[in-house]
């Protein structure tokens, strides 16, 4: 037997026989299908080979036109029908997928060539009343049927309907069917908010096809603990209609369909999703699709994770922060705003942004001119944390530019820097923070506005020593006198003078002198500007080239286990923390201890009593470059060499040192 494709779903094929399109084209009561069909030339094609088998329930005219008003179709309109996008879907699913022809129905569910099923019932009357039941739980009921083919060789059978069209069960009702699993998202779609969208996912759509990325139950639960709120208050919450809308995609994409990158959603073309197809699996925005449904309007993709947009996609949503916009793309600050956060966004209307310019004297194009400026000024802005309208309290947190908000939060009402929040526009939620909506643009303290580099900071803040050590490393202290960003941990002069000992040095002068000196100074820099609110617990890769620890003690700031004791000296191209101890890199001696691939070379080091060499406690500070073998090739020696019994005796060499 042979196979027909028709809009990626086989139908069997056969030895030709009379096609069931001639059929219905011969019948002077289904001209309505017969045109419809014609709209759908590849499920007419195959109707029309005169192969199969193929069983058809075929609406009569009068049938079309009692299902306009299931449609949302005016009578006066009835030629629309023709011209729906779901059309060829609605055709499908009048098409049983079988190896034969089944003439009578007999009870029970059945497989359409849509792909999902369509119920068969048939009651106990005299005579026995057979229907087939789609959307719509009445079902369709068949008034006759016939089997078409040659003569003696019926291969097809057709069962007429006259009371409506089998219609399969748009997105909206298969969600709402699904209440253990979809509940929460149908919920949603029911609010006022998104009636537009209910009813776009429903019958009465103008027959559009739809895309839907599905929490479950269990992912509205999780979204909705970790935001501490219940049911109620997301249901009741202004932004839940862009957060639904996140998910949904126009137009029909079953999984072996999708294709990777960036997609528009109804959120509009600033939310956009990204997807990823995989060997065996899709991700959307990072998280793995789970099962598939399929609806007659579109498919359902179940995903364990509530979707959200970052906190650009929410202000690139609404034309009244395109000046925003604007601002942070042409201050270079969209990969920060669009990484993990979370952050709150104090965001500026247009209308704050031309008071603004107003004030200042400044054209947008000159404000874009200043990068920095404009850069320091919007991470004004913005806090290193999640802050809800409801959570605030009256406080001075950093910003991420480092300077200070004041907070004043009196009843429900909260002012930043004296600019209210308003309630009605907070709360804008994102999936890395949360945009709150101001009128007036926040400026920078005066005295907050830095004016000098991070070495002549480090001039100011008494750390001599720093700088009389960067003097000995010109190149760094180059770099850290120009415009780039970095992030310099500075030792005080007591810390410097404490290294001594560490170091193996007799006093700061041999510290100051060493051959490596370079080397720990580039340690304690960083090449971008990190201020305390964003040095969180992990690891910051240092211009050394090797990771620096970050830890947090209670509310002290640790890195590699020295304490910051002042953060945040915010410089013209970065920030200065001062700390209280000199930090040192994994030195020679370190690396190859901490990798046990190296363990035998590391016990000969210890066995020849170099290891003081290879570590930091080797006055002068001598660099070395160390071919180092590993445990297979002693093993290698030790087997080729009778005069070595063993390691031990490997060890024991005179002249191992050597």
């Amino acid at each position: 037997m042979r196979m027909f494709a028709v809009a990626g779903v086989f139908l069997p094929l056969a030895a030709a026989q009379s096609a069931v399109f001639t059929h219905i084209e011969a019948s002077a009561d289904h001209t309505t299908l017969e045109s419809a069909l014609n709209k759908v030339t590849a499920v007419k094609d195959a109707l029309a080979d005169a192969n199969g088998p193929f069983t058809m329930v075929a609406p009569t005219d009068a049938a079309f036109t009692a299902a306009l008003p299931e449609l949302g179709i005016a009578a006066a309109d009835a030629a629309t029908l023709l011209d729906r996008a779901d059309l060829g879907e609605i055709l499908k699913y009048h098409v049983l997928s079988t190896t034969a022809k089944v003439n009578p129905l007999t009870a029970g569910d059945m497989t359409t060539v849509q792909g999902m099923t369509a119920t068969v019932t048939v009651s106990t009357d005299t005579p026995p009343v057979t229907k087939v039941v789609g959307s719509n739980s009445d079902g369709v009921t068949i008034s006759s049927s016939a089997d078409v083919g040659t003569t003696n060789s019926e291969e097809h059978a057709v069962h007429v309907c006259t009371d409506r069209i089998l219609l399969p069960k748009p997105v909206y009702q298969v969600a709402s069917e699904a209440t253990s699993t979809f509940s929460t998202l149908v919920a949603a779609l029911d609010t006022a908010g998104l009636a537009d969208v209910k009813t776009g996912l429903g019958l009465q759509n103008g027959g559009a096809l739809h895309t839907v990325f599905a929490p479950t139950n269990d992912a509205f639960a999780a979204y909705l603990a970790a935001r501490g709120i219940d049911s109620d208050t997301l249901l009741a919450d202004g932004e839940l209609a862009n957060i639904v809308k996140y998910h949904i995609l126009a137009g029909k994409v079953m999984a072996a369909d999708v294709a990777t990158g960036e997609v528009d959603t109804l959120y509009g073309a600033a939310g956009k999703l990204s997807l990823v197809k995989g060997t065996s699996t899709v991700t959307v925005d990072g998280v793995t699709v789970a099962s598939e449904v399929l609806a007659g309007n579109g498919v359902i993709h179940q995903i364990p994770s509530v979707l959200m947009p970052n906190v650009v996609e929410v202000a690139k949503g609404s034309s009244d922060f395109s000046n925003l916009v604007e601002a942070v793309g042409a201050a270079e600050l969209v990969d920060t705003l669009t990484g993990a956060g979370p952050f709150t966004v104090f965001a500026p209307t247009n209308a704050a942004f031309d008071a603004y310019l107003a004030k200042v004297g400044k054209t947008m194009d000159e404000l874009k001119a200043d990068k920095d400026a404009l850069a320091a000024l919007l991470k004004y802005h913005v806090l290193p944390t999640e802050v809800m309208l409801g959570d605030a309290t009256t406080s001075t947190p950093a910003s991420v530019e480092g300077s200070t908000l004041d907070l004043v939060k009196t009843g429900a009402d909260l002012t930043v820097n004296g600019v209210a929040v308003a309630a009605g526009t907070a709360n804008k939620q994102a999936g890395n923070g949360v945009v709150h909506v101001i009128g007036e643009v926040l400026e920078i303290p005066a005295a907050s506005t830095p004016t000098k580099n991070v070495v002549e900071l480090a001039v100011d803040n008494s750390l001599a020593n720093l700088v009389t050590a960067l003097g000995k490393a010109p190149a760094l202290k180059t770099l850290l006198e120009g415009e780039s960003q970095y992030t310099l941990f500075g030792p005080t002069d007591a810390a410097f003078t404490a290294a001594a000992a560490a170091l193996g040095e007799d006093d700061l002068a041999g510290v100051l002198e060493r051959d490596d000196l370079v080397e720990i100074l580039e340690y304690h820099v960083a090449a971008k500007e990190i201020t305390a609110s964003l040095l969180a617990p992990g690891d910051v890769m240092s211009y050394q080239g090797t990771y620096i620890p970050v830890k947090e003690d209670g509310e002290k700031k640790m890195v590699d286990g020295v304490e910051v004791t002042t953060a945040d000296v915010m410089a013209t191209n970065g920030v200065l923390h001062v700390i209280n101890q000199v930090m040192l890199p994994p030195s020679l001696a370190d690396m190859l201890a901490d990798d046990p691939d190296f363990g035998i070379f590391v016990e000969a080091l210890e066995a020849a009593q170099l290891t003081a060499t290879f570590g930091w406690a080797n006055k002068g500070g001598a660099m070395h470059t160390v071919f180092a073998p590993m445990n297979g090739a002693f093993d290698n020696l030790i087997a080729g060499d009778s005069s070595i019994a063993d390691k031990e005796a490997l060890l024991a060499l005179d002249g191992l040192a050597d």
